[in-house]
């Protein structure tokens, strides 16, 4: 064995190298969190080139940006990156597109438009349809969207719609996509599906990729939805050299088309499949992994791995409950300031939440303290109005069929030209069947007043002019469009700070066109333009910041800190609400849960509160079902309910701390069923006997509590039980709990959502399923 090869391989543990060294055929890596799997597609891929594999013929496929780009970097590292294709699915669909885009009818330097694009276009196709009463433009979005992921044209959706609603909506699908089409454009979910149509009547272009790339390493393989997993087939249909490597209990993406079948079937697939399986973390310590293990058991959909690490015990999860969410916010950020105090760096620490309503609480108590924070929302800044008017101007330069790109452009500064002469305008180009930028060249034959005449021969002549003095490159692009459009001097004369932030964002804009020029190989106009619209929010997280994360449970995949605060685990928000109706959507919520606890390295922190505010209401929050899930032995619990944050300053002497009832999820109120009225006068009733009556201590012994025989009549209820509330009808149970006189049950009501019971007191019987 050569140099670099040994080198390749030099600190590989057995399964890793197994991966590495595989040659020919399918390969699945089951690869558990913090198991060096990125490690093992890099090294892969380098073994490859230096076993004599061209390069070229070797395509990595990921799921963000972020991480295409640190594959790519480590890659190149290695010595062997240059000519690799390194791509996000959608990015390398992108990329296909602009090579086999006319045969699906999208033409060279086509725009790829974002969800509020996408929107705005859906709302006048709605119209056109005489549909305006009966669909919502967001349901309308997110039903396309699903049926493009599904692979289904307009045509084949109308032939399969037998209801009313969906004969409607086939009708505003068909003229959407007519828009997107004479537009040049194409939305998220049309990257996959043209190319996939495309692949999947040509068989002959099958073949000719298949032999361009000789080798397919697909990473996250169990986030991929249906278009993807299509395209990955048939990019390996000859040569079947084809590896995926990803984890079925991290597949968190289900609400967006996800199928974890895709990675659960991989074997029936490829029967002839080598299945490695990486189990050794070495990212966490052993009480974050066994408590992760214990939670992630309780799923039935798949594929068992025995996570075990070298870093040692580690010190065991906290769990804290308070009386409501703003102890929660507070008792956190005074956690992080003492830590800080001790050593710790702000970077060290990530914040967690199923919803990004939480982050409100989160925000103001770090910023009451003076603790520096970012929040990971990487789309949010390419969806600054600010920044998506400059990217109007590029859009038009690159695709001047964008009349959505020109509607934004043409009076933003304000030119003079109204709505009446643009609807004209529009009128017109759709009367002759040409985009609006190709009519407007044509304004002086139009039929409009001289001035209106000039004006907008005027716009012509500034689009003409930018393309020509910042044709030099992209960053020259983006300057000579902010200077010539007349923005960069709109925001330098605004006031107040507003201004100056917007004219900080373009100016960054610059910038990230600069960093962009020296990342790509040929940098294009159009290349940074779609890679902008794919941007996530993933992307804009940077572990190096010295601030620390707040960020959604789904952002947090692949990230790692070295401690990690996970808020709001009550049912409801952790399960969320939605997901309780479905045992299989629960499972996708435990994943989440999953992804969340494994990206703790050293320290985990888990928190509920007994109420929170929800639409100005303080609404009861049952401690989530997962916190029974998680092996009790790692967790050390400290409860905060009995008195309010502010008088409990002292973060080291909780109230009872270590005498946190033994089940997690216990009420520590006395509680009928009267307590889960979700009407608001049902609520201040509530409040006003809760707070006349005695609380009970903490440190009761276990036995009376939870101990005890159960209620006889309950012992066949499980989970999915059917039942009738005297007030609320059917129900399906959806968690019990056995107890002395005290069984509890979450009960789900089609149109009142998850009440929460005392069997013995409540009005509850079981139904024959019959």
């Amino acid at each position: 064995m050569n140099a670099q090869l040994a080198a390749i391989l030099a600190d590989l543990n057995g399964p890793q190298r197994l991966a590495v060294q595989h040659r020919d055929g399918p390969l699945l890596v089951l690869a558990g969190p913090g198991s060096g799997k990125t490690r093992v597609i890099t090294r892969r891929a380098a073994y490859l080139v230096h076993t004599g594999v061209p390069a070229s013929q070797i395509l990595a496929i990921t799921f963000t940006n972020k991480a295409a780009d640190e594959m790519r970097r480590r890659i190149t590292e290695l010595g062997v990156g240059r000519g690799m294709w390194v791509h996000t699915f959608h990015a390398l669909a992108a990329r296909l597109l602009r090579e086999l885009g006319p045969l699906v009818g999208v033409q060279p330097g086509f725009s790829i438009y974002d969800e509020a694009d996408s929107l705005r276009l859906i709302k006048q196709a709605i119209e056109s349809a005489g549909a305006g009463l009966l669909l919502r433009p967001q349901s309308v979005q997110a039903a396309i969207s699903r049926a493009k992921n599904r692979l289904l044209t307009p045509q084949a959706f109308a032939d399969q719609a037998d209801r009313f609603e969906d004969q409607v909506l086939a009708r505003v699908y068909a003229a959407y996509q007519q828009a997107l089409i004479q537009q040049n454009a194409v939305d998220f979910d049309d990257l996959l599906m043209r190319v996939v149509l495309v692949l999947r009547d040509r068989p002959d272009l099958v073949e000719r990729l298949n032999w361009r790339f000789r080798y397919l390493l697909i990473d996250e393989y169990q986030d991929t939805n249906h278009a993807q997993y299509v395209l990955a087939h048939l990019l390996a249909r000859h040569h079947r050299n084809i590896c995926a490597t990803g984890d079925p209990d991290q597949s968190i993406y289900g609400w967006r088309g996800a199928d974890i079948s895709n990675i659960l079937e991989f074997e029936r697939d490829y029967p002839e499949a080598l299945v490695v399986r990486l189990e050794q973390n070495y990212r966490s310590t052993g009480y974050i992994l066994q408590a992760a293990s214990a939670l992630i058991a309780f799923n039935r959909r798949r594929k068992h791995k025995e996570l075990w690490t070298q870093n040692g015990s580690g010190t065991q999860v906290r769990l804290w409950r308070f009386s409501e969410g703003r102890d929660e916010a507070e008792h956190i950020a005074e956690t992080i300031q003492r830590l800080r105090a001790e050593g710790w760096r702000y970077g060290d620490f990530a914040i967690f939440y199923r919803i990004n309503a939480l982050s409100r609480g989160l925000e103001e108590a770090l910023r009451a303290r003076g603790i520096p924070y970012q929040i990971a929302r990487g789309v949010e800044f390419y969806n600054r109005k600010e920044i998506k008017d400059t990217l109007a101007y590029l859009r038009l330069l690159v695709n001047p069929a964008d009349d959505t790109a020109l509607r934004r452009a043409i009076n933003t500064p304000p030119r003079g030209i109204g709505k009446t002469t643009l609807d004209r305008v529009s009128a017109l180009a759709a009367q002759r069947g040409c985009p609006l930028l190709l009519l407007l060249r044509q304004v002086q034959e139009l039929p409009f007043p001289a001035a209106a005449r000039r004006k907008l021969a005027a716009f012509v002549t500034l689009v003409d002019r930018i393309a020509q003095e910042g044709g030099s490159s992209v960053s020259a692009t983006v300057s000579a469009a902010l200077s010539l459009s007349g923005l960069e001097a709109m925001y330098a004369e605004e006031p107040d700070a507003e201004g100056e932030d917007r004219l900080a964002n373009v100016q960054e804009l610059v910038t990230a066109a600069r960093r962009y020029e020296q990342e790509a190989e040929e940098p294009t106009l159009a290349d940074f333009l779609h890679r902008v619209a794919l941007v996530s929010d993933q992307d804009a997280i940077d572990e190096s910041a010295g601030v620390v994360m707040l960020m959604t449970l789904h952002a947090a995949k692949g990230l790692e800190f070295p401690a990690v605060f996970i808020v709001g685990l009550e049912q409801g928000l952790l399960p969320h609400e939605n997901a309780l109706r479905e045992s299989l959507d629960v499972e996708e919520e435990r994943r989440l849960c999953f992804v969340g606890l494994t990206r703790a390295q050293r320290q985990l922190f888990l928190s509920c509160a007994r109420e929170r505010m929800i639409r100005g209401v303080p609404v009861p929050r049952p401690a989530s079902q997962f916190l029974r899930e998680i092996d009790p032995a790692t967790i050390v619990c400290e409860d905060f309910t009995a008195v309010s944050y502010a008088q409990a300053q002292e973060p080291a002497s909780p109230v009872d701390a270590g005498r946190f009832e033994p089940d997690p999820c216990a009420d520590f109120d006395e509680t009928d069923d009267w307590a889960q009225e979700d009407s608001q006068e049902g609520e201040k009733r509530r409040l006003r006997r809760k707070r006349a009556a005695p609380r009970r201590r903490l440190d009761v012994p276990r036995q009376t509590m939870s101990g005890g025989r159960a209620d006889s009549r309950y012992a066949d209820w499980k989970p999915g039980t059917l039942v009738e509330h005297a007030r609320y009808g059917v129900g399906q149970v959806i968690w019990i709990r056995p107890g002395p006189g005290q069984t509890r049950a979450a009960i789900h009501f089609a149109g009142r959502g998850e009440k929460t019971f005392i069997l013995e007191l409540a009005p509850v019987r079981k139904v024959d399923p019959r």
